[in-house]
């Protein structure tokens, strides 16, 4: 597989662009790459650029040989709001959501969510999954990287939400919850809502399906990790509207 790199911006036909010292120890120390390989460039704008390694010293700089307008986002554009959780889990979500398909990404402060961070904390925490959604772009070929947001309340969430359907995936929900396969065809969009590891308080679910629009869903009779269910949730939803089925 050719290894895929993420730039700050496209470079023109022939222009040369130097690496950064991160990108540099993986292409030539983890894959052994030299000179002459091919690597491929993306920016997060549709296309990406097949490029040659033409100089390996202190400085990798690359050069880019052809253009590939290569889109491979979905029709669907998922919105996915979770509830904030420990660093592993939500890190673990951001990049199967990205790996999945998912087109923007809503960190939820909320009752029942183990992590609070604070605003130095809150900034850290965005740098690194935005860093994640990133890696996972990469890996599974996407051109794009999703929008990933900083955390917010639920008095923030508002202004964040868009069109389309909006789905509230509650482990509670039981036989109230209406069934994912059943619903109509969200259209082009859909806003995905999972709660963290502790769940969703009733105050939420109201605020949630009374003020803000959402329709309560079921995910069966299990339990799912929130990290699982993140999972879960995008898929279904790719594989009945999207472009996994």
């Amino acid at each position: 597989m050719i290894p895929r790199l993420f730039v700050p911006h496209f470079p023109r036909l022939g222009e040369r662009m130097a690496l950064d010292e991160a990108e540099r120890n993986r292409l030539l120390r983890t894959l052994r790459l030299t000179r002459g390989d091919t690597v491929i460039l993306f920016c997060g704008e549709p296309g990406e650029w097949r490029a040659t390694i033409v100089e390996t010293g202190p400085t990798l700089w690359v050069e880019p040989v052809e253009f590939v307008p290569a889109l491979k986002d979905s029709p669907l554009r998922i919105t996915l709001i979770l509830g904030l959780t420990k660093s592993g889990a939500i890190e673990l979500a951001v990049q199967k959501a990205v790996e999945a398909g998912v087109d923007r990404l809503i960190p939820l402060i909320s009752r029942y969510g183990v992590c609070r961070p604070d605003a130095r904390q809150s900034d850290n925490k965005s740098r690194r999954l935005k860093r994640i959604a990133i890696e996972a772009a990469q890996q599974c070929g996407r051109t794009r990287v999703p929008e990933l947001c900083d955390p917010v309340g639920w008095s923030e969430l508002p202004a964040l939400l868009t069109e389309g359907p909006r789905l509230l995936f509650w482990e509670s929900a039981g036989e109230r919850g209406e069934r994912l396969r059943v619903l109509p065809h969200p259209g082009s969009a859909v806003t995905l809502l999972i709660g963290p590891e502790g769940g969703l308080s009733a105050e939420e679910v109201r605020v949630a399906r009374e003020e803000l629009g959402f329709v309560i869903v079921s995910l069966g009779p299990r339990v799912l990790r929130a990290e699982t269910a993140a999972m879960a949730t995008v898929v279904a939803c790719q594989v009945l509207w999207g472009d996994m089925g």
